[in-house]
């Protein structure tokens, strides 16, 4: 007879991702981000916002997810590799400077590529650097009031392999806020 106690929910779904994690990590990666891309994209529309959903939104955001967390996968494999002979206390600091002002208007210039080519369902290159021209510096202005500290935290305190997935639940967050922003600048 055993004296272990049966695992809760909890552990059991917390090993089973973490096996998904070493196994498949983009696979499993970007399933979690459009998981959470759809749930934030739901929640900012019901219940922020208090109006019935709109699905082909909901749609691209969770599209967005599936892309978004691989391009993030990759970004963090990047900044380990180039920061990996760096002191230890500079290397936060190298990562979120890289971070902030590459990484940060890439992805954000990939999203509304993105969002165009679903909304238009065509890659219209003047559709694209309008959405661009308006929507890209407030964005950014907006996302360095949040990621800097998040990013942060996640270089500072986040183990490699779970980097990814603090960004998914900063990104939720996020997420409601472009999923409010994109649809009132499309109404």
């Amino acid at each position: 007879m055993s004296n272990s106690k049966p695992a809760n929910l909890k552990e059991c779904f917390t090993n089973w991702y973490m096996k998904q994690l070493k196994a498949k990590p983009i696979q499993t990666k970007a399933l979690t981000s459009a998981t959470l891309s759809f749930a934030s994209s739901v929640l900012a529309q019901k219940l922020i916002e208090r109006k019935k959903i709109d699905w082909s939104s909901v749609i691209k955001f969770t599209i967005w997810g599936l892309i978004s967390s691989p391009l993030s996968h990759f970004w963090h494999m990047i900044l380990e590799r180039t920061f990996k002979n760096v002191k230890d206390k500079y290397q936060v600091w190298g990562k979120l400077l890289a971070d902030q002002l590459i990484f940060a208007p890439f992805i954000n210039i990939a999203f509304y590529t993105v969002l165009s080519i679903l909304d238009n369902r065509a890659f219209k290159p003047k559709s694209i650097l309008i959405k661009l021209y308006f929507d890209l510096f407030p964005t950014l202005k907006a996302s360095w009031k949040v990621w800097p500290l998040a990013q942060f935290v996640n270089f500072k305190f986040v183990p490699a392999q779970l980097r990814v997935l603090f960004g998914n639940f900063v990104g939720f967050c996020w997420g409601m806020y472009l999923a409010i922003l994109s649809t009132k600048k499309s109404n």
